[in-house]
């Protein structure tokens, strides 16, 4: 159940609004329009069909020519940006090896003489070891 106050003055209608809509004649401005562009697309056309072709079959030839110089110069300047990338990453493995071998080459002159002393130092412990004593007579040679 719903309450209505009596007092309350009912609520108002909403206007209605009537809008119309008036045709007038027909407009001709669009089709004017449209017609005079579709005249200027036949007469484009027809100028581009009726032009004479200034097509050489010299200048075709040139054409060709010049397409093949150009081609080979452009592969001529490839095989040259190449040769000079291969030319660099030859040099720098170049001196990465040399860097290498001067290496192994003072590892390997440190390790001979660090072998030549060990050598030195044993022999002249073996001589301090056999040296004559009273225990120990120097061996006579056979004859």
């Amino acid at each position: 159940m719903t309450y209505t106050d009596p007092q309350t003055p009912p609520p108002e209608r909403p206007v209605e609004r009537h809008v119309e809509v008036r045709e007038s004649g027909s407009n001709n401005a669009g089709w004017l329009i449209a017609g005079m562009i579709a005249i200027v697309a036949v007469v484009a056309v027809g100028f581009l069909m009726m032009r004479p072709s200034g097509t050489d079959p010299n200048q075709l030839q040139q054409a060709q020519e010049q397409g093949r110089q150009a081609g080979l110069v452009e592969g001529a300047s490839s095989a040259t940006q190449a040769a000079q990338a291969a030319a660099e990453n030859a040099a720098r493995d170049a001196r990465a090896t040399a860097d290498q071998v001067r290496r192994d080459g003072q590892q390997a002159a440190q390790s001979a003489a660090q072998s030549a002393q060990d050598a030195a130092d044993r022999a002249a412990a073996s001589r301090n070891d056999q040296a004559a004593s009273p225990d120990n007579p120097p061996a006579q040679p056979q004859q």
